[in-house]
């Protein structure tokens, strides 16, 4: 029943300003005049349960002014025969590290309308970057491991988190103003809510999502079915 009623709160915009917060898994952006904090907790649901682990869940602001600041030393390692970490959110401009910490050729590509690139074949212990410059969703894989899937969410905002393991996110410096906001799981339907931000003032949410499976099969990035790897 609770489970319902933060989905439902989501979905009518709704938000709620309190006096103290949670502890943080995260904040984003930076402001210059009067400014407050947003705060709050992810619910996610699977199969109708709320998810015991509510980690990587994207919360970010719409419309707030303020700077588009790329991150330094953002990355996305190559370790295990996986992406690590498997999801990310950065701001447009970002330019994302693939280190290849395993003992095997890696290739990194993505075919996705916000990012088309491709790292071709390279070897333990080297990196090869690339910058996003375009908001939206980007799908990166591994053309030899098929396995191998990571997602970026590319945002035009500064003022975003993840949530950690506890579904907890604050993000801190916001413009005073009222905002769209919204929950963004990588696989799964965002939902967005309103949220107001006062000078000085915390703003907390609880907002929910619905977990989504990812797709079980991607082609390779010249659009062939991969082979059998062992």
């Amino acid at each position: 029943m609770r489970s319902r009623h933060l989905a439902a709160a989501v979905l009518a915009g709704l938000f709620v300003t309190l006096s103290r917060g949670s502890h943080v898994v995260s904040a984003a952006g930076d402001s210059a005049g009067p400014s407050g904090t947003v705060t709050g907790t992810v619910t996610v649901l699977k199969d109708g349960a709320p998810r015991a682990d509510r980690s990587g869940i994207v919360v970010y602001l719409e419309g707030a002014p303020g700077p588009l600041v790329a991150a330094k030393g953002r990355a996305i390692q190559q370790k295990d025969l996986a992406f690590v970490p498997g999801v990310m959110v950065v701001t447009t401009g970002t330019t994302l590290e693939f280190p290849n910490e395993d003992k095997v050729f890696h290739n990194v590509f993505s075919v996705s309308k916000a990012a088309r690139f491709d790292l071709g074949l390279y070897k333990s212990g080297s990196s090869k970057s690339v910058t996003l410059k375009n908001p939206g969703v980007v799908d990166v894989y591994c053309n030899i491991h098929p396995q191998m899937a990571a997602r970026i969410k590319v945002v035009d905002t500064g003022y975003h988190a993840m949530t950690d393991a506890n579904g907890r996110f604050q993000i801190k410096g916001v413009p005073v103003g009222t905002y769209p906001i919204v929950a963004w799981p990588a696989y799964g339907e965002e939902q967005r809510g309103t949220v107001t931000v006062t000078a000085g003032g915390l703003a907390a949410l609880d907002l929910s999502v619905v977990e989504g499976k990812p797709s079980k099969r991607h082609l390779r990035k010249d659009g062939t079915p991969y082979g059998r790897y062992k």
